[in-house]
């Protein structure tokens, strides 16, 4: 075996391979598995010592970044956990930073919902590790599944809270989860306590996206997608209101019995998280005696906007426990509905290093000082104090004569006309200065009326090539044509950002729908004009990385005459029981429209049919489907297969049924 195909990692559902980064399959997000001779029973840490004192008894789990393991603490007599990074992964620069981050972040938290980190450091053969509190309990995904796929509203919300609470603290220390899933929430025994939670991987944050292919990101974020926040989908800095949703997610998730969006890609969830909006818990059959109150809490915090959702866990918290006293619902105390009272504290940067997609910290309001004894305060000014000040107009001298009165003289004389006075003249140039304003505003009211005239008239012509679905052409007549001409008079202009964010996204979802057709050229085009049309969207870049890469991926399978053609095949993996329908899906992606793909079948072999197998129908064009009734329980081995452009292409699956 080379090299390179020692350097893979297999899925062992649909038996694939990728490259070692990759973590969980892209494919059905099943956990992939060292490949060929780089996979060994014997896992090489059992009865390693660490740090002269903890040895390593047993394997307690894996995940994306390492695997986790039982370690015994001589010197104090307990157990532990040990988290080890895998070495395929150790040189990967921000998963080593993250890794480091985790134990620095973790040890900083000291709160009764939060593992607590003893130990970090780094193995003899370069693999990194960190020693933490061993728990022993079962996390919130598997609690969730044993009890159905979800919880009584009076188990769940305690649950939550506790989560609300452990998140809180970090937030009131500047330090952003960005990881929430059940899969990082622990339920252990405390006394009487059967669900005393404990938050894990405080650090772990998403890699970006835009750093390697979509292929390899989707495998890495298979579990995370169903709990990203939007802005987080989006490749945005996540702050606390990003963990605020994650939050809302799973307990919606706790009361429905699943999450608000479902897709059978990463990348689609990633899209709907972006755009959708989330369907009414309270419509699911599982949740539709929540409560009014609960379900509106929820429902506010799965906000697209992150001003729109609370500030913090902790605000959720006291939202969650307000909505819940509103409807009666009585909530058990586990230690942490007294701490929901507390209000968060504002975000403040955390001591340790930032990384590049670290949210910004806010820094504290600036509160004026009073004054002090030394400051003088002026008292308040009289209003005959004013007018004392006002300097009086000065009177005309009288004219004094020495000569003796006349006797026939009148007794009065006539006076010249008094020259203008300074307050007429200051009257006459105040009034002049509000005529020149009264027709300044009326100028500018003229032009400013015209110009808003003229802009309402451009994004109506935008809105309407935009129903027309003139994205890119004619020229001068299309959503991007017309959208430049106004934000170049106009930048930042809401209705015609608004306009270019819609085009964009209309677009996205035809490209969506052209890759499920099996059109991979024609989606990974129409991403591209998205992406033109609105470079800041990024779901648009998204998908334009991820059809890249499926393009370069058939180019290399091709083998000539196929001209780019992949199946995928799907079965009802858990669902089958004998009598029972199972639907097969099979899809047939090709890099071509001039490819046509024929005869296309599903041929099903195995327990109660004939030996030539069951041949069932294949409807549909790029996606096909069939189903046929199991007889009896055993393993199926499904096959589709297909002619295109010439040449046959095959699938298959296994198909256990059981009763």
């Amino acid at each position: 075996m080379t090299s390179a195909a020692r350097n893979k990692r297999t899925c062992p559902r649909c038996k694939v391979a990728f490259d070692v980064d990759a973590a969980f399959c892209p494919n059905d997000g099943t956990a992939l598995e060292p490949r060929g001779e780089a996979r060994s029973d014997a896992d090489p840490y059992i009865g390693t010592v660490i740090h002269g004192d903890i040895q390593i008894k047993s394997v307690a789990g894996a995940g994306a970044m390492g695997r986790v393991y039982r370690a015994h603490q001589r010197g104090i007599d307990r157990d532990v956990a040990v988290k080890i990074l895998h070495r395929e992964l150790s040189g990967n620069l921000a998963l080593v930073q993250r890794f480091h981050r985790e134990g620095k972040i973790a040890s900083k938290l000291q709160h009764p919902h939060v593992v607590e980190v003893y130990l970090a450091g780094q193995l003899a053969d370069g693999a990194l590790y960190i020693a933490m509190e061993f728990l022993d309990g079962m996390s919130l995904a598997t609690a969730t599944t044993a009890a159905g796929g979800s919880m009584p509203l009076e188990r769940a919300l305690p649950i939550v809270l506790q989560i609300c609470d452990a998140v809180g603290e970090g937030h009131s220390r500047g330090i952003v989860h960005r990881d929430l899933k059940p899969e990082n929430v622990m339920l252990v025994h405390r006394a009487d306590t059967r669900d005393w939670v404990k938050v894990l991987d405080f650090g772990i944050a998403k890699l970006s996206l835009g750093e390697q292919s979509m292929e390899t990101a989707a495998g890495l974020i298979f579990g995370t997608a169903r709990y990203i926040s939007p802005e987080g989908a989006q490749g945005a800095t996540v702050g606390p209101p990003g963990d605020v949703y994650s939050i809302a997610v799973m307990l919606y998730q706790l009361l429905a019995g699943r999450t608000p969006f479902d897709a059978e890609q990463p990348v689609g969830l990633l899209i709907k998280h972006i755009h959708d909006a989330p369907p009414p818990l309270r419509s699911w059959p599982a949740a539709a005696n929540v409560p009014e109150p609960i379900a509106r809490v929820i429902m506010d915090n799965l906000a697209k906007d992150p001003s729109l959702r609370a500030p913090g866990a902790r605000a959720f918290g006291n939202a969650i426990a307000g909505a819940a006293k509103e409807a009666n619902v009585s909530i058990s105390d586990v230690g942490v509905v007294a701490r929901m009272s507390m209000p968060d504290v504002a975000v403040r940067r955390s001591a340790v290093e930032p990384t590049l997609d670290d949210a910004a910290a806010q820094p504290a309001p600036i509160v004026p000082a009073p004054p002090t004894a030394l400051t003088p305060v002026m008292p308040a000014r009289r209003a005959t104090d004013a007018l004392a000040d006002t300097t009086a107009d000065e009177a005309l001298p009288r004219e004094i004569s020495t000569r003796p009165p006349l006797t026939h003289e009148p007794a009065s004389t006539t006076a010249g006309s008094p020259a203008p006075t300074r307050k007429s003249a200051t009257i006459l140039v105040l009034l002049a200065f509000l005529l020149g304003v009264a027709l300044t505003a009326l100028v500018m009211q003229y032009v400013s009326g015209r110009r808003d005239t003229e802009r309402i008239a451009l994004v109506q012509r935008a809105r309407s090539a935009l129903a027309r679905g003139h994205y890119v052409e004619p020229p001068g007549d299309n959503v991007r044509d017309l959208v430049m001409i106004g934000l170049a008079k106009w930048p930042d202009d809401a209705d015609l950002v608004k306009v270019q964010s819609d085009a964009a996204h209309e677009i996205v979802t035809r490209a969506m729908a052209a890759r499920s057709g099996g059109d991979v050229n024609g989606a990974r085009e129409l991403a591209e004009t998205a992406h033109e049309l609105d470079p800041t969207d990024g779901t648009a870049r998204m998908l334009l990385a991820h059809y890249d890469d499926e393009l370069a991926a058939l180019s290399a399978d091709a083998g000539g005459d196929l001209g780019g053609a992949r199946v995928t095949l799907e079965v009802p993996i858990g669902r089958a029981h004998p009598g029972g329908r199972a639907e097969l899906v099979a899809r047939v992606i090709v890099s071509s429209k001039r490819h046509e793909v024929t005869g296309a079948s599903f041929v099903v072999t195995g327990p109660g049919l004939a030996a030539e197998g069951l041949v069932v129908p294949a409807i549909g064009e790029g996606t096909y489907r069939g189903s046929f009734a199991p007889p009896r329980e055993g393993n199926y081995e499904i096959a589709f297969e297909a002619n295109v452009g010439g040449a046959s292409v095959r699938a298959n699956r296994r198909l256990t049924v059981t009763r």
